[in-house]
Protein backbone atom coordinates (compact mmCIF):
# COMPACT_ATOMS: atom_id res chain seq x y z
CA UNK A 1 0.00 0.00 0.00
CA UNK A 2 1.39 3.40 -1.07
CA UNK A 3 0.17 6.68 0.47
CA UNK A 4 0.43 10.09 -1.19
CA UNK A 5 1.16 12.72 1.48
CA UNK A 6 -0.30 16.22 0.84
CA UNK A 7 1.72 18.04 3.49
CA UNK A 8 1.06 18.74 7.18
CA UNK A 9 0.20 22.43 6.97
CA UNK A 10 -2.49 22.11 4.31
CA UNK A 11 -4.15 19.20 6.11
CA UNK A 12 -4.25 21.00 9.43
CA UNK A 13 -5.83 23.99 7.72
CA UNK A 14 -8.50 21.76 6.22
CA UNK A 15 -9.17 20.13 9.61
CA UNK A 16 -9.56 23.52 11.27
CA UNK A 17 -11.86 24.68 8.48
CA UNK A 18 -13.93 21.50 8.88
CA UNK A 19 -14.27 22.07 12.65
CA UNK A 20 -15.49 25.63 12.04
CA UNK A 21 -17.87 24.72 9.22
CA UNK A 22 -19.38 21.82 11.18
CA UNK A 23 -19.93 24.03 14.22
CA UNK A 24 -17.61 22.01 16.45
CA UNK A 25 -16.38 24.45 19.12
CA UNK A 26 -12.89 24.77 20.44
CA UNK A 27 -14.17 23.81 23.85
CA UNK A 28 -15.10 20.39 22.55
CA UNK A 29 -11.79 19.74 20.78
CA UNK A 30 -9.24 21.78 22.70
CA UNK A 31 -6.50 19.43 23.92
CA UNK A 32 -8.07 16.30 22.42
CA UNK A 33 -5.58 13.60 21.51
CA UNK A 34 -4.89 12.87 17.87
CA UNK A 35 -5.13 9.38 16.47
CA UNK A 36 -1.34 8.98 16.15
CA UNK A 37 -0.89 10.23 19.74
CA UNK A 38 -2.78 7.28 21.20
CA UNK A 39 -0.91 4.28 22.55
CA UNK A 40 -0.25 1.70 19.85
CA UNK A 41 -2.70 -0.92 21.28
CA UNK A 42 -5.52 1.62 20.78
CA UNK A 43 -4.81 1.89 17.04
CA UNK A 44 -5.91 -1.68 16.39
CA UNK A 45 -9.02 -1.46 18.57
CA UNK A 46 -10.06 1.96 17.20
CA UNK A 47 -9.68 0.85 13.55
CA UNK A 48 -11.51 -2.42 14.21
CA UNK A 49 -14.27 -0.98 16.42
CA UNK A 50 -14.96 2.50 15.04
CA UNK A 51 -14.62 1.87 11.28
CA UNK A 52 -16.27 -0.73 9.06
CA UNK A 53 -14.48 -2.52 6.23
CA UNK A 54 -16.62 -0.63 3.70
CA UNK A 55 -15.48 2.69 5.22
CA UNK A 56 -11.84 1.61 5.05
CA UNK A 57 -12.12 0.74 1.36
CA UNK A 58 -13.89 4.06 0.69
CA UNK A 59 -11.13 5.92 2.54
CA UNK A 60 -8.59 4.12 0.34
CA UNK A 61 -10.29 5.65 -2.68
CA UNK A 62 -10.67 9.14 -1.19
CA UNK A 63 -7.07 9.30 0.12
CA UNK A 64 -5.78 7.90 -3.21
CA UNK A 65 -4.04 4.97 -1.55
CA UNK A 66 -2.56 2.77 -4.26
CA UNK A 67 -3.10 -0.94 -3.68
CA UNK A 68 -0.77 -3.31 -5.51
CA UNK A 69 -3.11 -6.29 -5.27
CA UNK A 70 -6.60 -7.00 -3.90
CA UNK A 71 -6.33 -6.91 -0.10
CA UNK A 72 -8.05 -9.30 2.27
CA UNK A 73 -10.05 -7.85 5.15
CA UNK A 74 -7.19 -8.58 7.59
CA UNK A 75 -4.58 -6.98 5.31
CA UNK A 76 -6.76 -3.89 4.93
CA UNK A 77 -7.19 -3.62 8.73
CA UNK A 78 -3.45 -4.11 9.38
CA UNK A 79 -2.55 -1.45 6.77
CA UNK A 80 -4.76 1.18 8.40
CA UNK A 81 -3.40 0.29 11.85
CA UNK A 82 0.04 1.10 10.45
CA UNK A 83 -1.28 4.36 8.93
CA UNK A 84 -2.69 5.46 12.31
CA UNK A 85 0.70 5.27 14.05
CA UNK A 86 2.32 8.21 12.17
CA UNK A 87 1.12 11.85 11.72
CA UNK A 88 0.94 11.57 7.92
CA UNK A 89 -1.66 12.98 5.54
CA UNK A 90 -3.55 9.67 5.61
CA UNK A 91 -3.59 9.60 9.44
CA UNK A 92 -4.97 13.15 9.57
CA UNK A 93 -7.67 12.29 7.02
CA UNK A 94 -8.53 9.23 9.10
CA UNK A 95 -8.72 11.32 12.29
CA UNK A 96 -10.89 13.89 10.49
CA UNK A 97 -13.25 11.17 9.28
CA UNK A 98 -13.67 9.75 12.81
CA UNK A 99 -14.34 13.21 14.27
CA UNK A 100 -16.94 13.92 11.61
CA UNK A 101 -18.61 10.52 12.03
CA UNK A 102 -18.87 10.74 15.84
CA UNK A 103 -19.11 14.52 16.33
CA UNK A 104 -22.38 14.23 18.33
CA UNK A 105 -20.87 11.74 20.78
CA UNK A 106 -17.69 13.83 21.02
CA UNK A 107 -19.73 16.89 22.06
CA UNK A 108 -21.54 14.86 24.72
CA UNK A 109 -18.29 13.46 26.18
CA UNK A 110 -16.58 16.87 26.01
CA UNK A 111 -18.95 18.16 28.72
CA UNK A 112 -17.54 15.58 31.18
CA UNK A 113 -14.35 16.71 32.93
CA UNK A 114 -13.82 13.85 35.41
CA UNK A 115 -13.50 10.07 35.31
CA UNK A 116 -16.78 9.67 37.18
CA UNK A 117 -18.78 11.48 34.49
CA UNK A 118 -16.86 9.69 31.76
CA UNK A 119 -17.57 6.31 33.35
CA UNK A 120 -21.26 7.17 33.53
CA UNK A 121 -21.35 8.09 29.84
CA UNK A 122 -19.40 4.92 28.97
CA UNK A 123 -21.84 2.76 30.94
CA UNK A 124 -24.81 4.33 29.11
CA UNK A 125 -23.11 3.65 25.76
CA UNK A 126 -22.48 0.00 26.73
CA UNK A 127 -26.13 -0.46 27.71
CA UNK A 128 -27.39 1.14 24.45
CA UNK A 129 -24.90 -0.80 22.31
CA UNK A 130 -23.33 2.38 20.86
CA UNK A 131 -19.75 1.53 21.74
CA UNK A 132 -17.93 2.81 18.61
CA UNK A 133 -18.57 6.55 19.06
CA UNK A 134 -18.16 6.41 22.83
CA UNK A 135 -14.86 4.52 22.49
CA UNK A 136 -13.43 7.10 20.07
CA UNK A 137 -14.62 10.05 22.18
CA UNK A 138 -13.23 8.52 25.38
CA UNK A 139 -9.89 7.42 23.82
CA UNK A 140 -9.18 10.98 22.58
CA UNK A 141 -10.63 12.79 25.62
CA UNK A 142 -7.99 15.04 27.27
CA UNK A 143 -9.26 14.42 30.85
CA UNK A 144 -9.51 10.62 30.68
CA UNK A 145 -7.15 8.92 33.12
CA UNK A 146 -4.80 6.09 32.19
CA UNK A 147 -6.65 3.69 34.52
CA UNK A 148 -10.01 4.47 32.86
CA UNK A 149 -8.54 4.12 29.38
CA UNK A 150 -6.92 0.77 30.23
CA UNK A 151 -10.15 -0.54 31.73
CA UNK A 152 -12.20 0.60 28.71
CA UNK A 153 -9.59 -0.85 26.36
CA UNK A 154 -9.79 -4.17 28.22
CA UNK A 155 -13.59 -4.23 27.97
CA UNK A 156 -13.52 -3.54 24.22
CA UNK A 157 -10.75 -6.10 23.75
CA UNK A 158 -12.69 -8.79 25.61
CA UNK A 159 -15.89 -7.85 23.78
CA UNK A 160 -14.07 -8.49 20.50
CA UNK A 161 -13.02 -11.91 21.81
CA UNK A 162 -16.55 -12.66 22.95
CA UNK A 163 -17.89 -11.46 19.61
CA UNK A 164 -15.39 -13.70 17.81
CA UNK A 165 -16.38 -16.68 19.91
CA UNK A 166 -20.04 -15.90 19.30
CA UNK A 167 -19.34 -15.60 15.59
CA UNK A 168 -17.60 -18.99 15.60
CA UNK A 169 -20.55 -20.55 17.39
CA UNK A 170 -22.92 -18.80 15.00
CA UNK A 171 -20.90 -20.04 12.01
CA UNK A 172 -20.99 -23.61 13.35
CA UNK A 173 -24.71 -23.28 13.92
CA UNK A 174 -25.10 -21.73 10.47
CA UNK A 175 -23.20 -24.61 8.89
CA UNK A 176 -25.41 -27.10 10.73
CA UNK A 177 -28.53 -25.20 9.72
CA UNK A 178 -27.37 -25.07 6.09
CA UNK A 179 -26.90 -28.85 6.06
CA UNK A 180 -30.27 -29.27 7.72
CA UNK A 181 -31.80 -26.86 5.20
CA UNK A 182 -30.50 -28.93 2.29
CA UNK A 183 -31.96 -32.08 3.84
CA UNK A 184 -35.29 -30.41 4.55
CA UNK A 185 -35.33 -28.86 1.07
CA UNK A 186 -34.83 -32.28 -0.51
CA UNK A 187 -37.53 -33.75 1.70
CA UNK A 188 -39.86 -30.87 0.83
CA UNK A 189 -39.16 -31.41 -2.89
CA UNK A 190 -40.00 -35.11 -2.54
CA UNK A 191 -43.17 -34.29 -0.62
CA UNK A 192 -44.19 -31.69 -3.24
CA UNK A 193 -43.61 -34.22 -6.04
CA UNK A 194 -45.73 -36.81 -4.27
CA UNK A 195 -48.40 -34.22 -3.51
CA UNK A 196 -48.48 -33.09 -7.17
CA UNK A 197 -48.83 -36.70 -8.31
CA UNK A 198 -51.65 -37.30 -5.82
CA UNK A 199 -53.37 -34.07 -6.89
CA UNK A 200 -53.12 -35.08 -10.55
CA UNK A 201 -54.64 -38.49 -9.76
CA UNK A 202 -57.37 -36.80 -7.74
CA UNK A 203 -58.15 -34.38 -10.60
CA UNK A 204 -58.40 -37.30 -13.04
CA UNK A 205 -60.76 -39.11 -10.69
CA UNK A 206 -62.84 -35.95 -10.21
CA UNK A 207 -63.13 -35.42 -13.98
CA UNK A 208 -64.22 -39.02 -14.44
CA UNK A 209 -66.82 -38.63 -11.72
CA UNK A 210 -68.07 -35.39 -13.31
CA UNK A 211 -68.44 -37.20 -16.63
CA UNK A 212 -70.36 -40.03 -15.04
CA UNK A 213 -72.55 -37.54 -13.15
CA UNK A 214 -73.37 -35.69 -16.40
CA UNK A 215 -74.27 -38.98 -18.11
CA UNK A 216 -76.44 -39.97 -15.15
CA UNK A 217 -78.24 -36.62 -15.15
CA UNK A 218 -78.87 -36.81 -18.90
CA UNK A 219 -80.20 -40.36 -18.55
CA UNK A 220 -82.43 -39.22 -15.66
CA UNK A 221 -83.89 -36.37 -17.76
CA UNK A 222 -84.48 -38.71 -20.69
CA UNK A 223 -86.14 -41.20 -18.35
CA UNK A 224 -88.41 -38.45 -16.99
CA UNK A 225 -89.46 -37.46 -20.54
CA UNK A 226 -90.21 -41.06 -21.47
CA UNK A 227 -92.18 -41.55 -18.29
CA UNK A 228 -94.24 -38.41 -18.96
CA UNK A 229 -94.99 -39.51 -22.53
CA UNK A 230 -95.94 -42.98 -21.34
CA UNK A 231 -98.28 -41.56 -18.72
CA UNK A 232 -99.91 -39.32 -21.36
CA UNK A 233 -100.34 -42.26 -23.74
CA UNK A 234 -101.87 -44.38 -21.03
CA UNK A 235 -104.32 -41.64 -20.01
CA UNK A 236 -105.76 -41.09 -23.56
CA UNK A 237 -107.13 -43.53 -26.23
CA UNK A 238 -104.80 -44.31 -29.15
CA UNK A 239 -107.19 -42.93 -31.81
CA UNK A 240 -107.49 -39.60 -30.00
CA UNK A 241 -103.70 -39.25 -29.69
CA UNK A 242 -103.23 -40.07 -33.36
CA UNK A 243 -105.89 -37.51 -34.37
CA UNK A 244 -104.12 -34.81 -32.36
CA UNK A 245 -100.79 -35.66 -33.95
CA UNK A 246 -102.34 -35.48 -37.43
CA UNK A 247 -103.83 -32.06 -36.64
CA UNK A 248 -100.46 -30.81 -35.35
CA UNK A 249 -98.69 -32.08 -38.47
CA UNK A 250 -101.34 -30.43 -40.69
CA UNK A 251 -100.80 -27.07 -38.98
CA UNK A 252 -97.02 -27.42 -39.38
CA UNK A 253 -97.44 -28.34 -43.07
CA UNK A 254 -99.61 -25.28 -43.72
CA UNK A 255 -97.04 -23.04 -42.10
CA UNK A 256 -94.21 -24.58 -44.12
CA UNK A 257 -96.19 -24.03 -47.35
CA UNK A 258 -96.74 -20.38 -46.50
CA UNK A 259 -93.03 -19.93 -45.76
CA UNK A 260 -92.11 -21.70 -49.01
CA UNK A 261 -94.38 -19.42 -51.04
CA UNK A 262 -92.91 -16.35 -49.33
CA UNK A 263 -89.41 -17.59 -50.00
CA UNK A 264 -90.25 -18.18 -53.66
CA UNK A 265 -91.71 -14.69 -54.02
CA UNK A 266 -88.70 -13.19 -52.26
CA UNK A 267 -86.33 -15.09 -54.56
CA UNK A 268 -88.15 -13.77 -57.63
CA UNK A 269 -88.01 -10.22 -56.23
CA UNK A 270 -84.28 -10.52 -55.59
CA UNK A 271 -83.77 -11.91 -59.09
CA UNK A 272 -85.65 -8.96 -60.60
CA UNK A 273 -83.63 -6.47 -58.50
CA UNK A 274 -80.40 -8.18 -59.53
CA UNK A 275 -81.31 -7.77 -63.21
CA UNK A 276 -82.20 -4.09 -62.65
CA UNK A 277 -78.97 -3.41 -60.76
CA UNK A 278 -76.99 -5.18 -63.46
CA UNK A 279 -78.53 -2.97 -66.15
CA UNK A 280 -77.94 0.10 -63.99
CA UNK A 281 -74.35 -0.96 -63.43
CA UNK A 282 -73.75 -1.26 -67.16
CA UNK A 283 -75.37 2.16 -67.72
CA UNK A 284 -73.19 3.75 -65.02
CA UNK A 285 -70.08 2.18 -66.51
CA UNK A 286 -70.94 3.70 -69.89
CA UNK A 287 -71.50 7.11 -68.26
CA UNK A 288 -68.23 6.82 -66.37
CA UNK A 289 -66.38 6.03 -69.59
CA UNK A 290 -67.93 9.07 -71.26
CA UNK A 291 -67.04 11.29 -68.28
CA UNK A 292 -63.43 10.09 -68.35
CA UNK A 293 -63.23 10.90 -72.04
CA UNK A 294 -64.75 14.34 -71.50
CA UNK A 295 -62.41 15.04 -68.61
CA UNK A 296 -59.35 14.06 -70.67
CA UNK A 297 -60.50 16.29 -73.50
CA UNK A 298 -61.06 19.20 -71.11
CA UNK A 299 -57.65 18.80 -69.52
CA UNK A 300 -55.95 18.80 -72.94
CA UNK A 301 -57.86 21.94 -73.90
CA UNK A 302 -56.97 23.69 -70.65
CA UNK A 303 -53.30 22.82 -70.97
CA UNK A 304 -53.25 24.47 -74.39
CA UNK A 305 -55.14 27.52 -73.15
CA UNK A 306 -52.97 28.09 -70.07
CA UNK A 307 -49.60 28.20 -71.85
CA UNK A 308 -47.93 31.42 -70.52
CA UNK A 309 -46.44 32.51 -73.88
CA UNK A 310 -48.08 31.23 -77.06
CA UNK A 311 -45.30 32.67 -79.21
CA UNK A 312 -42.89 30.11 -77.70
CA UNK A 313 -45.07 27.16 -78.76
CA UNK A 314 -43.95 25.36 -81.94
CA UNK A 315 -47.56 24.40 -82.76
CA UNK A 316 -49.06 27.85 -82.25
CA UNK A 317 -50.42 27.91 -85.81
CA UNK A 318 -52.33 24.66 -85.29
CA UNK A 319 -53.53 25.60 -81.73
CA UNK A 320 -57.34 25.94 -81.77
CA UNK A 321 -59.03 27.18 -78.64
CA UNK A 322 -62.57 26.86 -80.02
CA UNK A 323 -64.01 29.36 -77.47
CA UNK A 324 -64.52 33.13 -77.86
CA UNK A 325 -66.42 35.01 -75.18
CA UNK A 326 -66.45 38.15 -77.32
CA UNK A 327 -65.65 40.51 -74.45
CA UNK A 328 -68.42 39.27 -72.18
CA UNK A 329 -68.04 39.51 -68.41
CA UNK A 330 -68.24 36.21 -66.47
CA UNK A 331 -69.15 36.29 -62.77
CA UNK A 332 -68.02 33.23 -60.76
CA UNK A 333 -69.84 32.92 -57.41
CA UNK A 334 -68.49 30.46 -54.79
CA UNK A 335 -65.73 27.91 -55.32
CA UNK A 336 -62.23 27.96 -53.83
CA UNK A 337 -60.15 31.11 -53.84
CA UNK A 338 -56.94 29.36 -54.90
CA UNK A 339 -58.56 28.31 -58.22
CA UNK A 340 -59.65 31.79 -59.24
CA UNK A 341 -56.27 32.78 -60.70
CA UNK A 342 -56.48 29.90 -63.22
CA UNK A 343 -60.13 30.72 -63.95
CA UNK A 344 -59.26 34.39 -64.58
CA UNK A 345 -56.42 33.40 -66.96
CA UNK A 346 -58.73 31.01 -68.79
CA UNK A 347 -61.47 33.63 -69.26
CA UNK A 348 -59.04 36.33 -70.36
CA UNK A 349 -57.41 33.96 -72.87
CA UNK A 350 -60.88 33.42 -74.35
CA UNK A 351 -61.50 37.15 -74.83
CA UNK A 352 -63.56 37.74 -71.70
CA UNK A 353 -63.53 39.45 -68.31
CA UNK A 354 -63.63 37.61 -64.95
CA UNK A 355 -65.23 38.66 -61.63
CA UNK A 356 -65.27 36.50 -58.50
CA UNK A 357 -67.49 36.49 -55.40
CA UNK A 358 -66.79 33.87 -52.68
CA UNK A 359 -70.50 33.15 -52.16
CA UNK A 360 -70.82 34.53 -48.64
CA UNK A 361 -67.64 33.33 -46.91
CA UNK A 362 -66.03 36.78 -46.67
CA UNK A 363 -67.82 38.86 -49.34
CA UNK A 364 -71.25 40.08 -48.27
CA UNK A 365 -74.54 40.29 -50.11
CA UNK A 366 -74.06 44.01 -50.77
CA UNK A 367 -71.00 43.32 -52.92
CA UNK A 368 -72.89 40.57 -54.78
CA UNK A 369 -75.71 43.00 -55.46
CA UNK A 370 -73.26 45.61 -56.75
CA UNK A 371 -71.34 43.30 -59.16
CA UNK A 372 -74.30 41.37 -60.63
CA UNK A 373 -75.20 44.19 -63.07
CA UNK A 374 -71.63 44.04 -64.48
CA UNK A 375 -71.90 40.37 -65.41
CA UNK A 376 -73.15 39.03 -68.76
CA UNK A 377 -73.27 35.47 -67.41
CA UNK A 378 -72.95 33.76 -64.04
CA UNK A 379 -71.21 30.47 -63.20
CA UNK A 380 -71.95 28.94 -59.79
CA UNK A 381 -70.58 25.59 -58.39
CA UNK A 382 -73.19 23.91 -56.22
CA UNK A 383 -70.71 22.14 -53.92
CA UNK A 384 -69.01 25.27 -52.55
CA UNK A 385 -71.50 28.18 -52.15
CA UNK A 386 -74.13 29.29 -49.65
CA UNK A 387 -77.83 28.63 -50.29
CA UNK A 388 -78.64 32.32 -49.84
CA UNK A 389 -76.22 33.30 -52.62
CA UNK A 390 -77.65 30.69 -55.01
CA UNK A 391 -81.23 31.84 -54.41
CA UNK A 392 -80.29 35.51 -54.86
CA UNK A 393 -78.43 34.74 -58.12
CA UNK A 394 -81.34 32.71 -59.49
CA UNK A 395 -83.83 35.49 -58.75
CA UNK A 396 -81.61 38.18 -60.28
CA UNK A 397 -80.79 36.23 -63.47
CA UNK A 398 -84.44 35.30 -63.97
CA UNK A 399 -85.57 38.88 -63.45
CA UNK A 400 -82.95 40.43 -65.80
CA UNK A 401 -82.68 37.59 -68.30
CA UNK A 402 -79.01 36.81 -67.71
CA UNK A 403 -77.45 33.45 -68.43
CA UNK A 404 -76.90 31.24 -65.34
CA UNK A 405 -74.90 28.02 -65.49
CA UNK A 406 -74.92 25.85 -62.35
CA UNK A 407 -71.82 23.68 -62.11
CA UNK A 408 -71.89 20.31 -60.28
CA UNK A 409 -68.37 20.81 -58.86
CA UNK A 410 -65.87 23.58 -58.19
CA UNK A 411 -63.22 22.09 -60.50
CA UNK A 412 -61.29 23.33 -63.52
CA UNK A 413 -62.97 20.80 -65.79
CA UNK A 414 -66.46 21.87 -64.65
CA UNK A 415 -65.56 25.55 -65.14
CA UNK A 416 -64.31 24.83 -68.67
CA UNK A 417 -67.54 22.99 -69.50
CA UNK A 418 -69.51 26.00 -68.21
CA UNK A 419 -67.51 28.34 -70.47
CA UNK A 420 -68.20 26.05 -73.42
CA UNK A 421 -71.94 26.30 -72.70
CA UNK A 422 -71.70 30.11 -72.51
CA UNK A 423 -69.76 30.28 -75.79
CA UNK A 424 -72.26 27.99 -77.49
Amino acid sequence: MQIEDKGEHSVCTKVDRYLIENNVGKSCHAGRKKLWQLDSPFHCSVIGTCLSLEELRELCRKMRITVQAPLTDYELHRSFVGVAAMPTYAARRLHKHLDKKYRTTIRRFAKAQADTALETLWGEAVESGELAGAYWALATHPQASVELLNRVYGEVHMLSHLAGAAVRVDMQELSRLQRLTKTLTQQLTDIESKAKAQIAERDIAINQLHGRLAQTQAAAREFDDVRERLAAMESEPLSLRLRKQVEEYAVKLTGERVRAERAKASAEEWKRMAIQHGDRHLHLEEQLTQLHAECDALEVTLEKLLIPDCTACEERDECITGINLCGRCVLYVGGRARQCANFRTLVERQNGRFIHHDGGLHDGRLRLKSILPQADAVLCPLDCVSHEAVNRIKQYCKRHGKRLVLLPRSSLAAFTRGLNELAA
